[in-house]
């Protein structure tokens, strides 16, 4: 049985995917153009390849697929939520009311396209004359087809049904509380090396960081620690964990790191969680504060 084709977006459908291809660029842009492979080994949830045809326009993107480029990238998930509704056409005739949770790709592993992104059509090719017979052999077999292909849509529909069922359970979980009550951190601003500085492979420096203890407890004996240890090869080099200094509530506060850049060009994105002396994270649901530099021979 021949597949199934899908139908070309609706008039000016396809113009917003494409402009929401390019704004997802931008946004990479803007956080340094970290490598496909390392923002998929962030995500954890999509492919590198997935993320790099959404990037380019090939294929418009799932909102799962969407949420983690832009969640990686530090973007606004909400704001970029009603972006993907108003490119993706939902709420139109034929499209889906709420985002398709189906087909997360939960290891990172399938690169070829699957149920994770939503193909952009091109444009339909031409039609060759037939004879009368030919016809008529063509609507028997396409009644068949009709048939089996209803049914199959049948089932698919079940089935997509069971899957969107499942993460709703995911996004109902709470979120982990601090290990000490009231603790809270915020993050103020780049002091030096801002993300997407270029910088010469081997090249030594120090990124320094300014936070705020916005929370009401002091903090004392505190660390940030590299959340990819242990570093791979390729990547920057920095010690595995640098030191807090103690800080009052409502008081601000740098922390340094000295960094060696990798001997290869590529990007280099490098995450830190605060912790304890024992590697205990005080704030678990709490992104991890990073630095993201590209690295030129």
């Amino acid at each position: 049985m021949p597949e199934a084709v899908s139908p070309p977006p609706a008039d000016g459908r396809r113009e917003r995917q494409e402009e929401f291809a390019k704004e997802l660029r931008r946004l990479r842009a803007a956080a340094g153009n970290p490598s496909f492979r390392a923002m998929a080994g962030k995500a954890g949830s999509v492919s590198h390849t997935t993320l790099h045809e959404a990037a380019k326009g090939v294929r418009f993107p799932s909102w799962l697929t969407t949420s983690a480029f832009v969640e990686v990238c530090g973007g606004d998930v909400d704001e970029w939520r009603a972006r993907w509704y108003e490119a993706s056409g939902a709420g139109e005739a034929g499209q889906a009311a709420e985002p398709p949770d189906a087909g997360r790709d939960e290891s990172g592993a399938a690169d070829g396209p699957g149920e994770d992104t939503i193909e952009m059509p091109g444009a339909a090719g031409g039609r060759a004359r037939r004879s009368p017979r030919t016809y008529l052999v063509a609507g028997a077999v396409g009644g068949l087809v009709l048939i089996a292909g209803g049914a199959a849509l049948y089932m698919r529909q079940g089935d997509d049904r069971k899957a969107e069922a499942r993460p709703s359970a995911t996004v109902e979980t709470p979120t982990p509380r601090p290990l000490v009550p009231g603790d809270r951190s915020v993050f103020v601003r780049d002091v030096t090396i801002p993300d997407g500085t270029a910088v010469k492979a081997g090249e030594r420096f120090v990124k320094t960081w300014e936070i705020k203890n916005a929370g009401t407890v002091a903090w004392h004996d505190r660390f940030l620690q590299r959340a990819d240890l242990p570093a791979d090869n390729g990547t920057c080099s920095t010690p595995g964990k640098v030191r807090v200094p103690d800080t009052a509530p409502g008081r601000h506060v740098r922390v340094k790191v000295p960094v060696v850049a990798p001997s290869r060009p590529g990007s280099c994105w490098v995450g830190w969680k605060m912790v304890d002396g024992r590697g205990q994270q005080f704030l678990p649901g709490a992104r991890p504060i990073y630095f993201v530099v590209n690295v030129a021979e």
